[in-house]
């Protein structure tokens, strides 16, 4: 059940990506998507130019905002 949770999440957030041309909302949304996909947050951080506090952040409004 996890996993198709896991999926829809990552569906939506595809959806968000394709649909938002917002530079501030892409980085969010792919921070979130790397993160539920397991890339450690340091990898993400770095390649995002963002603090880890920012993914985990984000990746938890993400999950309120989907129950």
């Amino acid at each position: 059940m996890m996993q198709d949770n896991q999926m829809e999440m990552l569906s939506i957030l595809g959806e968000f990506i394709k649909n938002n041309p917002d530079e501030r909302e892409l980085k969010r949304a792919l921070a979130v998507r790397l993160a539920l996909g397991n890339t450690p947050y340091l990898d993400i951080a770095e390649l995002l130019g963002v603090h880890k506090s920012f993914i985990t952040f984000w990746k938890q409004e993400f999950r309120l905002s989907c129950t």
